[in-house]
């Protein structure tokens, strides 16, 4: 159980709300920062199905 809710939690890089406190003290918006949570979702989700299809 621990690890199905491990693996679902790498879609919370498309929404990044952990960042709005370092976004806040650091003076950025979130648009500063959407597109770079957003390759590494993409690069994130690739990486795990190849992983999870050559298991």
């Amino acid at each position: 159980m621990v690890m199905a809710v491990a693996w679902g939690e790498w879609s919370n890089m498309i929404q990044p709300f952990w960042a709005i406190p370092l976004l806040a003290i650091a003076g950025l918006r979130i648009r500063d920062i959407m597109g770079f949570t957003t390759i590494t979702f993409l690069y994130v989700g690739i990486v795990a199905s190849v992983f999870l299809y050559v298991l």
